[in-house]
């Protein structure tokens, strides 16, 4: 995930937490605002409830390489708060993807027609 397409800064992920709705799951939270951009923004976060910093770390990076490969599925011009839950650790990474895909669908985040 390219630098430009992160959410960054502490009031826009703070802002997406107040004002943005959110779905979990198992494995994930979403939470996700419109912004203003033609492009979606995304933050990964996993807390310490995961577990150590390499747990943490491996957590984060199965998450953005996910969420790269559903990027062509999604409609464009939100923020995005995707948060790691502890049992990400014990499913493989075809899990996460369709766990995310799973809360993209019911957030009504990916496009119509993928034909």
């Amino acid at each position: 995930m390219q630098r430009r397409f992160r959410l960054t800064r502490r009031n826009d992920i703070k802002r997406v937490r107040q004002e943005g709705r959110s779905l979990a799951n198992a494995v994930l939270v979403l939470g996700f605002l419109p912004n203003q951009l033609k492009q979606n923004r995304a933050a990964v976060i996993a807390g310490r409830s995961v577990g150590g910093a390499v747990q943490r770390n491996y957590a984060k990076r199965q998450i953005r390489t996910a969420l790269q490969t559903l990027q062509p599925e999604l409609d464009q011009g939100y923020d995005l708060l995707i948060i790691a839950r502890k049992p990400i650790l014990d499913n493989d990474y075809r899990a996460v993807v369709d766990g995310m895909r799973s809360l993209f669908l019911q957030a009504g985040l990916l496009k119509e027609n993928l034909n």
